[in-house]
């Protein structure tokens, strides 16, 4: 038996095994104490990517058990990466995101390799041997397995990047902490994986002409690592506000009225005041336009940092459509710069008063309503056209 070797190339891989082990544990115990369940997806997620670089790694480590003594044992978790993927983000977006029966499908091919993998392990290391040689590879079912992993990562890359483009359409219309939720480092989890895909079909489209070195195929299994790391860094930063809710394309925000939309009825009920919502009149729509405008600044709601569309509709006694299409038409603006509207006036109004003029120009945003400079800096040179010191310095 080989001694256990540590060089650069299993450090590398060890490195983030490690990493992802311990954010595995981190992300789970989060789920719970905090009731995250997005967090579950993705400690599922980390732990999958983990395992499809175990053989690599403990390869370069110089330990082979998983080709000896557990030979075809279904370590690989190829057919999962890609739902867990998506689920993570439908989780992470939808607070009440919950798995129906009708989802389970995509777990079915895993389940296949699975029980596949798992009875031909399990009738011992003779009968392996022979079905390896006698079926497996001699009608090719490695590669075909390969092949539908990669299909597979392909298929839920399309899915995950048009599900977070359309909630990156969403997001303005419905909430005024956009850039809090809008989830930048899953866009570059998604390019990652997208750059990941490429090299490993264009590595197997290579081994169908020469067989690929052991070294040759760390630079993917590096890569594998990388994003590891990167995920479970910045996926245990992402903040989840209870009150996100993304639930795909449709109708701006989820329609509610507290006392009509329950039960059954609820989505004809939203289709009906949807309908309606598009018919204001222009008086109505005048009326509308003045009751918001007095509720926002009576009320000082711009001051929430998480104002959502769905409150500012609770408060107004109205439904999200209606509340939406006033925003929209009467105030030509989407939601989240609507009160940003409120809160770059609520700034400069604090920043002509003398008694808070040892305030910093990010304490008195703070103090406006804004939860980052960068949303503050952006919105006010979007709105004024001019950077927060240049209205300082004007004053």
């Amino acid at each position: 038996m080989s001694s256990m070797q540590f060089n650069i190339y299993a450090l590398v891989l060890l490195f983030a095994c490690v990493q992802g082990l311990f954010y595995v544990v981190q992300f789970t115990l989060r789920s719970f104490r905090e009731e995250r369940k997005s967090d579950l997806w993705m400690a599922g997620l980390i732990l999958a990517l983990c395992m499809s670089n175990m053989s690599s790694m403990l390869g370069f480590m110089g330990i082979h058990v998983l080709g000896q003594a557990l030979w075809f044992f279904p370590y690989d978790p190829g057919f999962l990466i890609g739902p867990l993927m998506l689920f993570y983000l439908k989780a992470q977006i939808n607070v009440d995101f919950r798995l129906s029966k009708k989802e389970l499908w995509h777990f079915l091919p895993f389940c296949m390799y699975f029980v596949h993998h798992l009875l031909v392990f399990c009738a011992g290391p003779s009968a392996t041997d022979w079905w390896v040689k006698a079926v497996f590879w001699r009608f090719h079912l490695g590669d075909l397995e390969l092949i539908g992993g990669n299909a597979s990562l392909v298929v839920y890359l399309i899915l995950a990047w048009r599900l977070y483009r359309n909630y990156l359409k969403w997001l303005p219309h419905e909430r005024s902490d956009v850039e809090r939720v809008q989830l930048q480092w899953y866009q570059y989890f998604l390019i990652l994986s997208s750059i990941g895909v490429v090299a490993a079909m264009g590595f197997f489209t290579w081994s169908l002409i020469a067989p690929l070195s052991y070294w040759q195929d760390w630079v993917l299994r590096a890569l594998v690592g990388l994003i590891i790391c990167f995920i479970s860094f910045n996926g245990y930063l992402q903040a989840q506000p209870y009150t996100l809710a993304f639930k795909g394309p449709g109708p701006v925000g989820p329609i509610q009225n507290p006392v009509t939309a329950e039960g059954d009825n609820a989505s004809d009920y939203a289709a009906t005041m949807a309908e309606k919502a598009e018919k204001l009149s222009t008086e109505e729509l005048q009326n509308w336009c003045e009751k918001i405008d007095s509720m926002m600044r009576s009320e000082q709601l711009y001051l929430n940092p998480e104002l959502t569309l769905n409150l500012l509709s609770e408060r107004a006694g109205s439904y999200n459509a209606l509340i939406s299409n006033v925003i929209n038409a009467g105030f030509q603006k989407n939601f989240n710069d609507f009160v940003n509207t409120y809160r770059i006036e609520a700034f400069q109004e604090k920043a002509k008063d003398p008694k808070l003029s040892h305030y910093s120009l990010l304490a008195l945003a703070f103090e406006s309503g804004f939860n980052s400079k960068s949303t503050f800096n952006r919105s006010f040179k979007k709105i004024t056209g001019k950077m927060p010191s240049d209205f300082v310095g004007e004053r």
